[in-house]
């Protein structure tokens, strides 16, 4: 069944997993392209990035999506993602375990994604706070400052946040 968001304009708090859980995202090359595609698709998007955060098998953006909405940046960034990640296979010359044991599988993305939308200044400084400390809420890290795949080291990409 299609998800439907029927929001798509305005502050989101998104969270996108990786199919079966599979904990591809933090593979070696793979956290750098994807942080690049999220910029990317950012620039294309006339979007704003303000935090992230990328898990083993799951990541988390606050974004103002820009004028062709949520469901159309995600997609934009999940579909780009795949295709570099395609690139990126091949020359590693190792082979992936999915969840289901299929050696051959690729990585792919879960379809789908969840969100919330930011509604007030509270609601904005909780789900930062969340997204910066996430990694250290799953037991990866014992400080949110130790993961580097996280917003907190790329301040000078992801966009300033206004507090309203």
């Amino acid at each position: 069944m299609t998800q439907r968001h029927f929001e798509q304009n305005g502050i989101f708090h998104v969270t996108s997993n990786t199919h079966e859980k599979c904990p591809w995202l933090t593979e070696p090359g793979i956290p750098q392209m994807i942080i690049d595609n999220l910029f990317m698709t950012k620039n294309l998007q006339r979007a704003e990035v303000y935090a992230f955060c990328i898990l083993p098998d799951h990541m988390h953006i606050l974004v103002r999506p820009g004028q062709k909405g949520l469901s159309r940046f995600i997609q934009s960034f999940k579909s780009q993602s795949i295709r570099d990640l395609r690139l990126i296979k091949p020359r590693s010359g190792e082979s992936r375990l999915s969840a289901t044991g299929d050696m051959n599988e690729l990585p792919k993305w879960q379809k789908g994604f969840h969100d919330e939308k930011i509604e007030s200044a509270e609601q904005m400084e909780h789900v930062l706070c969340y997204i910066r400390c996430n990694a250290w809420r799953h037991s990866i890290v014992a400080s949110p400052e130790d993961w580097p795949r996280t917003s907190l080291h790329f301040a000078s990409i992801v966009d300033p946040v206004e507090i309203w």
